[in-house]
């Protein structure tokens, strides 16, 4: 009986001194701390200003949702949801963006894929957007590759904080 207590007790030992082969995983809910694009010269801007909101979802079953806004987006004075005037859209649409599809992870390259099959933007309906990502305690920082955005090449920066 002592022998198997012993044996149990090691063997416990070993199982808790071992790390953990499982990588940090991405599922979960993210909410948006910041977004900025650094061109190649070095100039930082944001796009969406920095009073900004956003969400991230990530499933297991491989689905991401993603949608990010201003906070001072106006608001349609005619009250519709669906009917402002051009500005008032104009604004909407350039002050809002999200996609949806299924992500895939290279853990070994720390890259993130999305494979779009909604997005606000038409252009990316159908596309698959290349993210590199590290993680850093509740952090998840996801930036893009130099690419054409606003008229200019740059790169961004998104970093999200865990919330479940």
């Amino acid at each position: 009986m002592t022998r198997l207590v012993l044996v149990t007790a090691f063997m416990m030992l070993a199982v808790l001194e071992r790390p953990s082969a499982q990588p940090v995983s991405v599922v979960g809910t993210w909410k948006l701390v910041s977004y900025d694009t650094q061109t190649a010269d070095g100039t930082k801007t944001f796009p969406l200003g920095q009073d900004l909101a956003g969400l991230a979802i990530y499933l297991p079953n491989g689905r991401v949702s993603i949608q990010f806004m201003r906070r001072d987006r106006p608001r349609f004075q005619s009250g519709d949801a669906w009917r402002g005037t051009l500005e008032e859209e104009r604004a909407a649409f350039e002050g809002f963006f999200s996609y949806a599809g299924r992500y895939t992870i290279d853990a070994a390259r720390s890259v993130v894929t999305h494979h779009l099959e909604i997005a606000s933007a038409p252009n990316y309906v159908g596309i698959d957007l290349v993210r590199t990502f590290s993680m850093s305690g509740n952090r998840l920082t996801l930036r893009t590759p130099q690419r054409q955005l606003a008229g200019q090449t740059s790169a961004s920066t998104l970093v999200w904080e865990r919330l479940d």
